[in-house]
């Protein structure tokens, strides 16, 4: 997870930190190769430091927040989240959750495709957090066995609190006072380029369907099948062209491929379904199926998709649902137009924004929320509201919106440095030093570009 730098040797920062001498060191390496366990489990396995200080050393290393299992309390409801075999066959356990984000124990944290998989399967955002590999191995086991029996909270051996508690453990920090007028420099919202107001269609015209598949082969197959049938297909390949023509087309029927460059399938999905100007737009995802998941419910579950495909999917079943919705679709009533949705996410966003600057944080942050219902697209709207939270202290909600608008707007500088500012100071310094890094692409101007490239060499 380090970039540009090679990661501390574990044994160096177990020495640096006084928790053991050289030559505990070099006996525990010893018993290493003996066991085949990682290190930082030898060690505690000796009983030569407890779980919490040797979680820190793991922290530092990786540049992620560390998760102390033994001192730690888990509601159990929290544990449906994730079923047992998938939590087993990938040394996962969930921890808490608040909102639509997931605290999750791993022991491999660069392990991206798997906290990609967890975050499509439960709709959560996921903040990874590493504990010790045998700690967390023993855990998993006993937090699930708990939870058959019925057992409201699991508890590690060394927990204290009587409600659920996750406990962190960071590296030392570290001064970041030379890129402190950065963080601290007040936005001004960034103006973005207008959106294409959607042409109108009138009610008899041909039906319309947006195929969205990052393989051009499956979008050939598509159009064949239902061009056959008299069905218009508008074509899209990433994340963000498919936002754009979702506007611009105002599609009858979005077919989604979950795995897509740039925003995910199920991302466009949710937000489509929680939004007042496109919730009426039938949505079918397709995508692979993941060991251990039932997605054929949950993406409708969590996501509000209207039907689900695996591939590789039968072409005459494809077009059996998408007449199917097409029907159902003309009886079904409209929200609000996407124009309409447009123009009241900008009415919002501006009294939003001067609600913020006025110090009214209440009412623009009830704005700003009203502005991504209307269009959950747009990428201002996302980011006052990520503000309004970031002020107001709700970091982890914060960081979810700022997510959103890197998503939607992969160029704001203001959204790149408020997230990579919000992980430095929330212990993720491998996603600060990542964030820091995009930020240092699109600076608005070299001495914010020199500022900000000396402080990611002081985080690694």
């Amino acid at each position: 997870m380090k970039t540009g730098a090679q990661a501390p040797r574990t044994g160096e920062l177990l020495v640096s930190r006084g928790i053991l001498t050289a030559q505990n060191v070099e006996r525990a390496l010893i018993e290493q190769g003996r066991t085949g366990l990682p290190l930082l489990s030898t060690v505690l396995r000796l009983g030569w430091a407890d779980e919490g200080e040797l979680v820190a050393v793991l922290s530092e290393q990786l540049g992620v927040p560390g998760a102390d299992l033994s001192t730690s309390v888990i509601a159990s409801d929290v544990l449906s989240l994730v079923p047992h075999e998938v939590a087993r066959a990938h040394h996962i356990l969930p921890l808490a959750t608040r909102d639509r984000t997931l605290q999750l124990a791993t022991s491999s944290p660069e392990a991206h495709s798997v906290l990609d998989e967890i975050a499509f399967a439960t709709g959560c955002e996921v903040l990874p957090f590493v504990a010790l590999r045998t700690t967390i191995e023993a855990a998993i086991e006993d937090a699930y066995a708990k939870r058959r029996e019925n057992a409201p909270l699991w508890r590690g051996i060394h927990a204290t609190s009587e409600e659920p508690l996750v406990s962190v453990r960071l590296p030392p920090r570290r001064d970041t006072s030379p890129v402190d007028a950065i963080v601290q420099e007040e936005d001004s919202f960034p103006v973005l380029e207008p959106v294409e107001a959607p042409s109108y269609r009138p009610t008899n015209a041909v039906a319309r369907v947006l195929a969205v598949d990052d393989e051009e082969a499956i979008l050939d197959l598509v159009e064949r099948a239902l061009g056959t049938r008299g069905i218009e297909v508008i074509r899209a390949t990433r994340g963000r062209q498919a936002l754009e023509l979702l506007r611009t087309s105002q599609p009858d029927i979005v077919l989604l491929d979950a795995m897509l460059p740039e925003i995910h399938g199920f991302e466009i999905c949710s937000n489509i379904k929680g939004s007042d100007g496109y919730r009426h737009i039938p949505v079918i995802i397709i995508s692979a199926i993941y060991t251990g998941w039932n997605f054929a419910l949950d993406v409708k579950r969590l996501y509000g998709a209207d039907d689900y495909m695996a591939k590789p999917f039968r072409v005459v079943e494809l077009v059996r649902k998408v007449e199917e919705l097409l029907e159902r679709t003309k009886a079904r009533p409209k929200a609000l137009d996407v124009q309409q949705a447009a123009h009241e996410a900008a009415r919002e966003a501006k009294r939003a924004a001067e609600a913020f600057q006025a110090g009214k944080l209440d009412v623009a942050q009830e704005a700003a929320r009203r502005a991504t219902l209307a269009d959950p697209f747009d990428a201002r709207a996302h980011f006052i509201l990520g503000s309004v939270l970031q002020s107001i202290g709700d970091v982890y909600q914060a960081i979810s919106e700022f997510e959103r608008v890197v998503e939607l707007a992969p160029a704001m500088f203001g959204a790149l440095k408020n997230l990579a500012a919000l992980y430095e100071r929330q212990g993720f310094r491998a996603k600060a030093v990542e964030m820091w890094t995009r930020a240092l692409d699109h600076s608005p101007s070299d001495a914010v570009r020199q500022t900000i490239k000396a402080h990611i060499i002081g985080l690694l």
